[in-house]
C-alpha cells in the first residue's frame, strides 16, 4: 500500500510540474522585460525552452520514476502480474 501512496503523490507533483513548465510563458507576459538570450528576446525564448524542452525532460523523468514505482508495486504484491 505504501507504493500506491507514493504513486499518487508522484502523480500529483508531476502534474503540477507539467502545468508550471508548460505555462511558463505566462510569467513573462506578467513581468515583461527587454533582455536578450541567445539573440532572442527573453519573453519569447525562455517560454519555448521551458515549455518544449522542460516538458520533454519532465516526460523522461516521469517515465523513469513511474517505472520504478510500478516495480515497487509489483514487489509489494508478491510479483503477481496479469500478463
Amino acid at each position: 500500500m505504501k507504493a500506491y501512496k507514493k504513486e499518487v503523490r508522484f502523480t500529483i507533483w508531476m502534474a503540477l510540474a507539467f502545468v508550471l513548465m508548460g505555462n511558463a510563458g505566462l510569467f513573462f507576459s506578467i513581468f515583461p522585460t527587454d533582455a536578450m538570450l541567445f539573440g532572442f528576446p527573453v519573453k519569447y525564448i525562455v517560454p519555448i525552452l521551458m515549455g518544449w524542452f522542460g516538458v520533454f525532460f519532465l516526460t523522461i523523468v516521469a517515465g523513469k520514476i513511474g517505472n520504478r514505482i510500478d516495480d515497487e508495486i509489483d514487489a509489494e504484491r508478491g510479483g503477481v502480474t496479469n500478463d
